[in-house]
């Protein structure tokens, strides 16, 4: 079951999209850092003032930092220091009145821009993974899977994604991953947690279900599943391309 909210005061709390929140992170450096970007409060009825305050998340670990009022909180960079290297990283946007411990408003489960939001399947994170160069983790709870690729071959999700090749030869598996364990545990698809991959199936063209008993059938709908997505990036064409232009220059 997908988990419960930590909040403290779901009564009456305001709901933040997160597509209003903006939030960057730098893990290049040696310090891991992240700037909350933007916070779009329009037409939300709010009471004011409020403070913004962050927690950010990765594995066990978390860290709460106050960025100060909701009109003008700190744009600028936060060291994360108490966090460790290994699990996904997230963050919880939440807004209070000022001398209050009563949440107001709040955003939850942001991941930072440029490495997937929550409602994405997969996502990119830096891990040290001595000489694997990547890994599929599946997010059972979230109703999504990350590739979790070495740190010491990319800086950064943003240099990982932007490697075709790399994208190119792992996104395919990751999805037959996926798809694997989705087919064997099909009624997860009836949770709200997967609504986005149950969303991406249909736009693939995969309206079925996988079969809950017989193994054929579900490696059967996992192949479907992946031959219709490598169909529509057309991955084998694109790699293809890419080595022989290499080869030409």
């Amino acid at each position: 079951m997908p988990r419960l909210s930590t909040l403290s005061n779901p009564t009456g709390l305001v709901e933040i999209e997160k597509s209003r929140v903006t939030i960057v992170v730098d893990d290049a450096k040696k310090a891991l850092t992240f700037s909350l970007v933007s916070l779009d409060l329009s037409n939300l009825t709010l009471p004011s003032p409020l403070n913004v305050v962050v927690i950010a998340r990765r594995g066990n670990a978390e860290e709460r930092l106050e960025l100060g009022s909701a009109l003008a909180w700190d744009r600028g960079f936060r060291t994360l220091s108490e966090l460790g290297d290994d699990g996904t990283l997230a963050f919880r946007v939440l807004l209070l009145q000022p001398g209050s411990a009563k949440l107001v408003a709040a955003a939850e489960n942001v991941r930072p821009d440029g490495q997937g939001d929550s409602s994405s399947f997969i996502a990119l994170e830096p891990a040290d993974l001595g000489q694997r160069p990547w890994e599929v983790e599946i997010l059972e709870l979230e109703g999504r899977a990350v590739i979790r690729f070495s740190r010491d071959v990319y800086n950064s999700a943003g240099e990982a994604e932007s490697d075709k090749f790399f994208m190119g030869m792992v996104l395919p598996e990751a999805v037959r991953r996926l798809s694997e364990w989705v087919a064997k545990n099909a009624p997860a698809l009836d949770e709200t947690a997967w609504e986005p991959f149950k969303t991406w199936l249909s736009l693939h063209g995969v309206t079925e279900d996988p079969d809950e008993e017989r193994e054929e059938l579900q490696r059967e709908w996992c192949n479907d599943v992946v031959e219709a997505f490598c169909n529509r990036f057309e991955f084998a064409s694109q790699l293809r391309e890419l080595r022989t232009k290499g080869m030409d220059e």
